[in-house]
């Protein structure tokens, strides 16, 4: 019976070594290259966080950017998106780039201010006159310069967006004439220019983050705000605020923002990679961002959003109103971006009738300094020869 069953075992163990050798379990020679496994040792992962929907400009170039990375690195460069303030909200997201818990943001200027105070010159109102104008100056030497303002150990600005011109809506009614500001608790976004632009017209500046918008509308802590269209119609904020008034005073553009310290440890071929992805992703964005306001504020029409298109005479009349903060601006530092923007897009709205008042005022004085000095001239020579009228005569 022992040696029946030592005689059975061996030939399992038999069985189960040919086959063993059949399937090539003791061979020596090495498995084929999957260059897909080994490219996974090489991926970098971009994590790219935001606060508005996907259905913005904003949120449409993000993905575009996402799109081009990944298909040019085949991959190898991966962009993970966090749209709707989902991990970051507009308050705290600055630090965690800078803490490297994302490595990639794009939030508005005006909440990079404190950081760069030259792009509060980006919060002036009337600025542009369009959108063209506003990719002008982004994509010249001066905004070139603009971005390299931003001089910070765990930060690079790689590039601006815009989302469009602000409009203004309000709770009970149409914001038309500058007095309709007088008393209204406006939203204002953590901009030092912002703030006075709303005081400059009587109005009460309230600080709230992207995300809290809604609630804070819904506990009434503010009568009125700005923002463009696709935010006010994507954010469903026209179901509180459903009196809108076409008004363009303003830009909300977007630096698009990297940790410094990820961007150095990238070789120089990746780091070209992001940046041309992104100059592509930036042309792109200006033509989708004109389209996508434009679907909205028809999506708004028909749904019953009462709307109201500022007169020319009313759009003087605000342009007159916000004067004073370029009067302010002028005596900054950096005043000469004021210039230079000026000057690259040929403008001729508020600063010509800034300068132009100014120059009526300096040919006012001149007159009346001639006229001065003609007058004194004649007292001297009454003074000095007070026969001389006689004798002429």
């Amino acid at each position: 019976m022992r040696t029946y069953m030592l005689s059975a075992l061996f030939v399992v163990i038999a069985l189960l070594g040919y086959m063993s050798y059949e399937q090539g379990f003791f061979k020596s020679e090495t498995l084929p290259y999957d260059e897909e496994q080994e490219g996974l040792k090489d991926q970098i992962t971009i994590r790219f966080s935001h606060v508005v929907a996907e259905d913005t400009p904003k949120g449409q170039a993000v993905l575009k950017f996402a799109e081009l990375v990944q298909k040019r690195s085949h991959h190898r460069i991966q962009v993970e998106i966090s749209p709707n303030g989902m991990l970051y909200n507009d308050v705290n997201e600055l630090q965690a780039l800078k803490d490297n818990d994302v490595q990639m943001i794009a939030p508005t200027l005006s909440k990079v201010t404190k950081e760069v105070p030259s792009w509060e010159v980006l919060d002036l109102p009337y600025l542009f006159s369009s959108t063209a104008e506003v990719q002008k100056v982004f994509t010249s030497d001066v905004g070139e310069r603009l971005l390299n303002e931003l001089q910070h150990e765990n930060m690079k600005a790689l590039g601006f967006w815009q989302n469009g011109f602000k409009q203004m809506i309000n709770e009970k009614e149409i914001i038309q004439d500058v007095q309709d500001f007088k008393g209204l608790r406006v939203r204002a976004m953590e901009s030092d220019m912002l703030k006075q632009q709303f005081e400059q017209v009587k109005a009460t500046p309230v600080t709230s983050s992207f995300d809290e918008l809604f609630t804070e509308l819904n506990k009434q802590k503010m009568d009125a705000l700005e923002n463009t269209i696709s935010n006010i119609y994507s954010k469903s904020l026209y179901k509180k605020e459903n009196h809108l008034t076409i008004s363009n005073h303003g830009i909300l553009a977007y630096a698009v923002i990297i940790n410094k310290q990820f961007w150095q440890q990238l070789e120089p071929a990746d780091q070209q990679l992001i940046e041309q992805a992104l100059k592509d992703a930036t042309e792109w964005n200006m033509e989708n961002a004109m389209q996508m306001n434009d679907h909205d504020l028809q999506q708004l029409k028909n749904l019953s959003v009462e709307i109201h298109t500022l007169t020319p005479q009313q759009q003087t009349a605000w342009k007159k109103a916000f004067m004073p903060l370029y009067r302010s601006f002028e005596n900054r530092s950096d005043a000469h971006y004021l210039h230079e923007i000026q000057q690259l897009i040929q403008k001729k709205q508020i600063p010509k009738l800034y300068y132009n008042n100014r120059k009526m005022t300096i040919k006012r004085f001149h007159t009346r300094l001639d006229i001065f000095v003609q007058s004194f001239k004649m007292l001297l020579n009454q003074c000095f020869h007070p026969f001389s009228a006689k004798r002429t005569l």
